[in-house]
This record gives C-alpha cells, sequence and structure tokens, in this order.
C-alpha cells in the first residue's frame, strides 16, 4: 500500500515542472512599493539561473532568485497577474524539490513543505483571480497542493484539492485525457488510505481504461508511447497494492488476491 501511494505522487509530480516565464517562492518581500530602478532585473535571464541552480541542487540559491523574481513581478503587475501566480508556483516547486532531499520527520523537510504549500496556495488564489476559477494553470497548483496533502497524510483535504483539480481538467481536456487519468490515480490512492476501498477501486479502473485507451491510439515508434505504458503500469501497481490493502484491512478474499496477482503481473 505504500508503495501505491508512492506510485501516484509520482505521477502528481508529472505537470508541476517549473515555468521559465516567472517562478517565486513563499519567502514573501518585505519591501512594499515598486522596486528601484537599480534592482530592475532581466526576468528571463533570472528564471534561466535559477532553474540552472535547481537542475544543480543548489535549492537556496534558487530560491533567492526567484524570490527576487517574485519580488519583481509583483511590483511590475500588482499582485494579482497570471506572471505572479506562475512565480509562486515555480517557487513551491523549489521547496517541495528541496523538501524531497531532506529527512522526511527533519524540521528541515516539514520547514520546506510548509513553505511550499503556502506557495501553491499563493499560485492557485492568484491564478484563480487573474485568469478565471476554470483555467488549467489553476488545476495545476490544485496537483501540488493536493501531493503535499498526500505527503502528510492529511487524505481528506487531498480528496478535496484532487477533486476541484479533476473537475477543472475534465472541463479543459475532456474526461479522457492523460492528465484527468493521473487525478483519477491519486484520488484512488486517497481514497485507499481513507479505507473507501470500493471508490478506491472506482477511481483506479476509470484512471486504467483512459490509459488503455490512448495507449492503443498511440504508435510505438511515438516518444510517448513508452512513458504511456508506465503509466498504465504505475495504475496496475497501484490496482494490485489496493487489493493486498483491501486484504489487510477487511480479511481474507480470493477475488481480491486474485485481482492483485493478475495486476502486479500485467504491471
Amino acid at each position: 500500500a505504500a508503495a501505491a501511494a508512492a506510485t501516484a505522487a509520482r505521477m502528481a509530480m508529472s505537470d508541476s515542472s517549473i515555468n521559465s516565464g516567472s517562478p517565486a517562492t513563499t519567502i514573501f518581500p518585505d519591501k512594499k512599493g515598486p522596486i528601484q530602478d537599480s534592482e530592475q532585473i532581466n526576468v528571463d535571464e533570472w528564471n534561466q539561473l535559477a532553474m540552472q541552480d535547481v537542475s544543480d541542487g543548489r535549492f537556496e540559491s534558487a530560491i533567492q532568485r526567484f524570490n527576487r523574481v517574485l519580488a519583481w513581478q509583483r511590483s511590475e503587475h500588482g499582485p494579482v497577474h497570471p506572471a505572479v501566480a506562475s512565480a509562486y508556483h515555480n517557487l513551491g516547486t523549489v521547496h517541495a524539490k528541496l523538501a524531497s532531499t531532506l529527512p522526511d520527520d527533519s524540521v528541515g523537510a516539514q520547514q520546506a513543505q510548509q513553505l511550499a504549500l503556502q506557495s501553491f496556495q499563493a499560485a492557485a488564489r492568484t491564478a484563480r483571480d487573474s485568469l478565471s476559477p476554470q483555467h488549467p494553470n489553476v488545476a495545476v497548483s490544485l496537483v501540488r497542493i493536493g501531493f503535499l496533502l498526500l505527503q502528510s497524510k492529511q487524505y481528506e483535504n487531498a480528496v478535496i484539492t484532487f477533486q476541484e483539480a479533476l473537475r477543472i481538467r475534465k472541463l479543459a481536456y475532456g474526461p479522457k485525457h492523460a492528465l484527468v487519468a493521473n487525478l483519477y490515480n491519486n484520488l484512488g490512492v486517497c481514497q485507499m488510505h481513507l479505507g473507501e476501498f470500493e471508490s478506491a477501486r472506482q477511481a483506479l479502473d476509470q484512471a486504467l481504461e483512459i490509459q488503455r485507451t490512448n495507449l492503443e491510439k498511440a504508435q510505438k515508434k511515438d516518444g510517448s508511447y513508452w512513458s504511456m505504458s508506465l503509466e498504465v503500469a504505475d495504475t496496475l501497481f497501484n490496482i494490485g497494492g489496493l487489493c493486498l490493502e483491501w486484504i489487510r484491512k477487511r480479511g481474507p478474499d480470493i477475488r481480491r488476491a486474485q485481482d492483485a496477482e493478475r495486476a502486479f503481473s500485467e504491471a
């Protein structure tokens, strides 16, 4: 079951990459009012430098650069603007990456996760207010919030967050999109942890159906074919883990055991 949760969490990370347009952080600038001329920066250059810092594992340096970009974006555009939302989201991504490098129960990891959560919440609010409540960018930050809630075992709040992201993505992309499947997968894992096994299986089956359909349409020569195959395997692995957890909580069940065996074998 723990492995199943880890699989879904990894999928939630798949659409959370840093946006080179305008990154940011949760250490909000103390200065109010416009940045002085001497403080003007080349945003694209600073974004690229910060992303290179992230690639090299220099998270503190990336956070400092992204904070500077955030301060500039807020000064240039005001607090409610898509570029500011993107900046908040990018900083949340760096805090989350930093947390993943630290021991799970350490104070540093908990602080980084809290800063990441605050950043993504600010990103979601700003995107909602500057774009629209239905905009896909809102869902991107909601997914990251749900992932952090899943990590911290706040399963009920994670379910609510993933459901809202799912609603937005179904409107934006249609019900059969790969990003919709990922959310069904993550929902299923959260519901498994809550002991809602029937709902969890339904969500995972929906994810698998979408992924199988999309895989059938793809060609093996396409670059996405093998990554799509791995997504199918991830979902099958989660189904197997769900069946085992179902047995562990509710007692022996031949059918569940057979389902787990089939899912793991195909994965």
